[in-house]
C-alpha cells in the first residue's frame, strides 16, 4: 500500500503514538456502540428522560469518531 507522507515524518519516532491513537479510536467505537445499546434498551420510570439523553450522548459520540 502506497501512502502519502505530506509531514515526512520517520514512521518508527511515530509508531507509538499511531498505536495510541488507533487504540483510542477503537475504544471511541465500543463507547459508541455501548450508548446505542442503552439508548434502545432503556425501561422504566426515567425512559423518556434517558432515551433522549443517550440519543443525544451517541450522536456526539458519531461526530468525535468521524471528525
Amino acid at each position: 500500500m502506497k501512502t502519502l507522507d505530506y509531514l515526512h515524518l520517520d514512521a518508527s519516532a511515530v509508531s507509538n503514538v499511531v498505536a495510541s491513537l488507533k487504540q483510542l479510536l477503537a475504544d471511541y467505537q465500543v463507547f459508541y456502540t455501548n450508548l446505542r445499546g442503552f439508548h434502545w434498551n432503556i425501561k422504566g420510570h426515567g425512559f423518556f428522560v434517558l432515551h433522549g439523553k443517550f440519543e443525544d450522548m451517541y450522536n456526539n459520540a458519531a461526530e468525535k469518531v468521524d471528525e
